[in-house]
């Protein structure tokens, strides 16, 4: 399992905005609820990715 398109782009764009969800919403348009949320759901993917990687 890797990370999709879309998945990276998320994680790019955080990072060039230094981590901050209010510059997110901002750039995606998205309210900062859903944000978090991709973010969240983001996260769950990397442990489980990193929890397979250690197997």
């Amino acid at each position: 399992m890797n990370l999709n398109a879309e998945e990276q782009k998320f994680l790019i764009e955080f990072l060039m905005a230094s981590g901050s969800l209010k510059e997110m919403s901002k750039i995606l348009g998205f309210s900062y609820p859903k944000v978090r949320n991709m973010l969240d759901e983001l996260i769950q993917k990397v442990q489980k990715l990193k929890s397979v990687d250690h197997e």
